[in-house]
């Protein structure tokens, strides 16, 4: 996959990431949200120079052919619980769906979906924690902004139907463009 590609599949040129000496600790399609901001389309040339760069340029790039990655993650920030549900979506394999209930099951903890769900909404990586493949019983939303539409890219990219995954309700945010 070309830089162009990976560019327009993510629907952005720049990122932003937050590193610790664990690892990626934020990671944003915005610009100006982590403490490096990363560019695409400076690849080749004078970012090649930072190792950092470089390790977010060549696993996004791995992420996106193969649905997985080695990008050394830090999420030490958030609860036991937190990280569980972190460890368990990291282990769904790519073009696989489980739901929120699913990886509470997993987790031992039948009835804490809702909880499965809140964590998964605080994903602080973006795609390098699949949590697009992670769906809530009722079917993903319609919408087209922010993260639903990039989840929507990694789902159909991992071979899903869409159709097949949508629920019968619009997206309720106030940024929604579909309100």
């Amino acid at each position: 996959m070309k830089i162009e590609e990976v560019i327009s599949f993510l629907g952005t040129d720049t990122l932003s990431a937050t590193f610790s000496s664990k690892g990626l600790k934020y990671l944003s399609l915005k610009a100006d949200r982590g403490e490096r901001r990363i560019e695409f389309r400076l690849a080749g040339r004078k970012q090649e120079q930072d190792p950092l760069t470089r390790l977010i340029i060549k696993e996004t790039l791995n992420f996106i052919e193969t649905g997985r990655h080695d990008m050394p993650l830090d999420l030490s920030d958030f609860t036991a619980f937190q990280q569980s549900v972190f460890e368990a979506v990291s282990r769904v394999e790519p073009g696989k769906i489980v739901t929120y209930k699913g990886i509470a099951e997993i987790l031992g903890k039948p009835g804490a979906a809702q909880a499965v769900g809140s964590a998964v909404a605080k994903n602080p990586v973006s795609y390098f924690l699949p949590t697009h493949r992670v769906l809530p019983q009722k079917g993903i939303g319609i919408c087209r902004t922010g993260a639903g539409h990039l989840r929507e890219k990694f789902l159909a990219h991992e071979g899903h139907d869409l159709s097949q995954l949508r629920g019968n309700y619009i997206c309720t945010r106030k940024k929604c463009c579909m309100e």
